[in-house]
This record gives structure tokens, sequence and C-alpha cells, in this order.
């Protein structure tokens, strides 16, 4: 009999590697420099780790959607976690945000990890991308950290590069 693989061991290397880069890029910024936007309407690099905070918390609510219904239509993630950002109260500090994000991922690893391989085949419905399947959903949570740790290494260098 063929035993079935983790997928939550498979994918936790992927979000634990996307975290720490992230994590790394925030990590060069000093201390004034992190509330500081280079455009108007751009996010200090305060606000993006806030707001992969808050991206983590709406997807563990998606994820378990998933598992709660059949085939649900899942929110609009790449405009909702952004809207939610813009809506909350700004972060108190980095501290603050990284003790928030540590507990949410470790809240997300939990609930994974508590999941049969079986559901993670379970099927969801994107507004854009369509049919989806649980484990692919829960892939994106790496590329979002990826797409946001680039995002601080360009603001990095915008902020570096900036006239005093």
């Amino acid at each position: 009999m063929a035993t079935l693989e983790n997928p939550f061991e498979k994918v936790r290397p992927k979000m634990v590697a996307a975290r720490l880069e992230l994590i790394s890029h925030l990590a060069k910024f000093k201390h004034d420099e992190l509330t500081i936007s280079p455009t108007q309407g751009e996010w200090s690099a305060l606000e993006i780790a806030h707001h992969t905070y808050i991206a983590d918390g709406l997807a563990l609510d998606q994820l378990q959607q998933v598992q709660s219904e059949d085939n649900p239509l899942i929110v609009l993630l790449e405009e909702e976690a952004p809207r939610m950002t813009r809506a909350s109260e700004p972060p108190v500090s980095l501290e603050a945000v990284l003790s928030g994000m540590a507990a949410r991922r470790e809240e997300l690893f939990e609930y994974l990890s508590t999941l049969a391989p079986e559901a993670w085949e379970r099927p969801l419905r994107h507004p854009t991308w369509g049919e989806l399947k649980f484990y692919q959903l829960v892939n994106v949570l790496p590329q979002h950290d990826q797409i946001h740790a680039r995002q601080l290494a360009d603001l990095k260098t915008a902020i570096t590069q900036a006239p005093s």
C-alpha cells in the first residue's frame, strides 16, 4: 500500500524560506527608514510587514472556509488583503508587527499540520483564477512573501539612493 506524501511537510520549508527572505530584507532597514515611503501611495517597509501579517490572517480564514464548505468561492485575495491593510490601524512598531507575523504564521502551521493529505485536494473557486485545489491556494503564501521581499529590496534601494 502506497503512503500518501504529507503535503504540509512539502510546503512548510517553502513557507519558512520565503518568510526568512522577507524578514532578512526587513532587517536591512534602519529604524528611521522603516516608515519612509519614497512616493505617495507606496507602502513603507513597516506597512509591507504589517500587510503580510494581515494577509496571513485572511489566508487562514480562506483556507478554513475551503475545508468547511463545498467548493467555495473565496474572496479576491489580491484585492482584499491590501484593502484590509489600508483600513487597519497603522502598526505601533516593527517589534509588534514581527511578533504578530510570527504568531499568525504559527497559527497557519498548526492548522495546516492537522489536515489529512486528502484535505489538500479540496476544490475552491477563485474569482480570477477559476477552479483551484486547496494545495494551490496554500502555495500562494510563499509566493506572496517573495513578492514583498523583492518589494522591500526595491524600497531599500530607492531610500538609499534618494537625495538627503
